[in-house]
């Protein structure tokens, strides 16, 4: 007769359990994952606007590393310009290298300009014309 209890008994616990959800604690996970949720966005929006503002940063520096070489070359540009332009300089290039030199007293005409044209020549000049002679060629 044991052997027929077993056998009554056995469909009963081979039957699979079943757990009933308990409301109060599915409240709970779910408010845990909310508020959790709430912290990890707030936590990414922080790291988010911190990055922004370093990248930021660094792009403020290297603008003005920028503008501080820029004004470094438009200085160097300056005395090389003013080095350049140096009248004395352009004058004794020009005497050297040119081969130019001052003209002949006799040479310079002195004009008065008004209106910007010229009204008058204070000292007229004769040009010394000197007849170039034009080489040809003779046919062969």
């Amino acid at each position: 007769m044991s052997r027929a209890r077993a056998d009554e008994s056995a469909p009963a616990l081979r039957q699979r359990l079943v757990r009933e959800r308990d409301p109060a604690r599915t409240k709970e996970l779910l408010r845990f994952v909310l508020y959790g949720g709430a912290a990890a966005l707030l936590l990414v929006a922080y790291v988010w606007q911190r990055v922004d503002f370093m990248r930021g940063s660094l792009q403020v520096q290297a603008v003005e590393a920028s503008l501080a070489d820029l004004r470094k070359s438009i200085e160097t540009l300056r005395v090389q310009r003013s080095y350049l332009m140096n009248h004395d300089r352009i004058e004794s290039l020009a005497r050297k290298r040119l081969g130019l030199v001052d003209p002949d007293p006799g040479d310079v005409r002195r004009v008065k300009v008004g209106g910007g044209s010229v009204s008058e020549v204070l000292q007229p000049i004769k040009a010394n014309v000197v007849p170039i002679p034009i080489l040809t060629r003779e046919p062969r």
